[in-house]
């Protein structure tokens, strides 16, 4: 009698630990990223898959990658901007923006833990990155998209200097380093501005809600457009056109 007494308390102390070793060999890996075959370090707060999709955290991808990024706590809108790209997203909206074109996400943007996290698939492919995921190590693979691509000089024909011929419509006529955007409100009626540089002889357009204005070039580039209308415009469409070539910028205005 004893000797089944103290197996039955072996056993049910042993329960606890068995169960507890289960449970840890059942918990999710942790999500990595990796960017040309080099780790992409999250300091706080990690990447989360929601719905299928990963999040994460849009500053340590934007460093990493090498694009701009900017948060308007506002509106909680995040903006990137790479190249001739930009793309918008607001918090908690299954829609993004890039270039001006609107795209339906199955996942949107969120905060956790007081980051913002963003869909790195979408956000990759969408600054053409090559994008993969390796279900056994748990990880996203990020890769320039020249890096997968055939060697040209064994498809295309090169041209004289040996080098690909550039397509003639990815140039970026804008310099988005230049631009200012700023309004001011007087009673009711909202005062806008933005200037800026692009390329000399570029046709240059701004929107403003629904509503289209040319705008006069300098023969250095530069630009200042202002227009007074109704108050509570918070952003505008600038485009530039030369020669066949298109570069649209969507931003937002400073209050003064």
């Amino acid at each position: 009698m004893l000797k089944k007494l103290a197996s039955l308390v072996l056993a049910l102390a042993l329960v606890p630990v068995a169960a507890f070793s289960a449970s840890a060999a059942s918990a999710p890996a942790a999500i990595k990223v990796e960017y040309n075959k080099k780790a992409i370090v999250f300091p706080d707060q990690k990447p989360v898959i929601r719905d299928s999709r990963t999040l994460v955290p849009i500053r340590p991808i934007a460093e990493s990658l090498g694009f701009d990024v900017d948060w308007n706590e506002k509106t909680r809108t995040v903006t990137i901007n790479k190249g001739t790209n930009n793309v918008r997203l607001v918090v908690t909206q299954k829609i993004a923006k890039k270039n001006g074109q609107t795209i339906n996400l199955d996942v949107p943007a969120q905060i956790i833990n007081q980051r913002t996290m963003v869909p790195v698939r979408f956000i990759a492919e969408a600054l053409t990155y090559q994008v993969n995921w390796d279900q056994k190590t748990q990880t996203v693979l990020i890769a320039d998209e020249q890096s997968t691509q055939p060697n040209p000089s064994t498809d295309k024909p090169a041209t004289s200097t040996g080098q690909k011929q550039p397509d003639a419509n990815t140039a970026s006529l804008i310099d988005r380093s230049s631009l200012f955007a700023k309004t001011f409100t007087i009673a009711t009626i909202g005062l806008y501005r933005v200037s800026g540089t692009v390329e000399p002889g570029s046709d240059v357009t701004v929107t403003l809600e629904d509503k289209t204005f040319e705008v006069e070039v300098k023969s250095d580039g530069t630009f200042e457009f202002n227009k007074d209308t109704y108050d509570g415009i918070r952003n505008y469409t600038l485009k530039a056109e030369k020669d066949g070539k298109v570069d649209t910028f969507e931003g937002e205005f400073v209050s003064n």
